[in-house]
């Protein structure tokens, strides 16, 4: 997990009865960073494509 200050925040408060419910959390917060990144690494490559230079911009 990228946000260290979240992932302290949920293993202060994880306890035996919750840490099944914690740890998936943590798995859902990951998966959403990594959705996050990959999108961004499309959206980076499609604004600074080679291809994009050479077009004019449509208004």
């Amino acid at each position: 997990m990228r946000n260290t200050w979240l992932q302290e925040q949920l293993a202060a408060i994880s306890d035996e009865k919750n840490q099944f419910v914690i740890a998936e959390a943590i798995k859902y917060i990951e998966q959403l960073e990594d959705d996050n990144e990959s999108l961004q690494v499309a959206l980076e490559g499609t604004i600074w494509s080679p291809k994009k230079w050479n077009e004019k911009a449509e208004k």
